[in-house]
């Protein structure tokens, strides 16, 4: 009998979903990621949707939309730590509501 994990990950990549389930751990792991990496107050930005391999990710001032762009390499890295199957490339921000 085969763990229900790799049987789970046979059914998503013969619906061919796989990809779009990866992506979308990067969005759950972006909190955690974005602690890391830029501390406690980073609980200001949250990740919305990915756009093929680029994190969408909203921001409450422009001066995290910089921070972020400065740290972006750090900041993929982290979630490629926490989602390594979303192979999430870029990171863009836009302001929040």
């Amino acid at each position: 009998m085969r763990p229900i994990a790799r049987a789970i990950a046979s059914a998503l990549r013969t619906l061919g979903i796989d990809q779009d389930v990866a992506r979308a751990d990067a969005v759950r792991a972006w909190p955690a990621a974005a602690t890391t990496v830029l501390g406690a107050d980073a609980v200001t930005t949250r990740a919305v949707r990915t756009d093929g391999d680029t994190l969408v990710v909203l921001v409450p001032t422009a001066q995290w939309a910089g921070e972020i762009r400065l740290r972006e390499r750090e900041l993929l890295v982290a979630l490629a730590d926490r989602a390594p199957a979303s192979r999430i490339a870029r990171l863009r921000c836009v302001p929040s509501p």
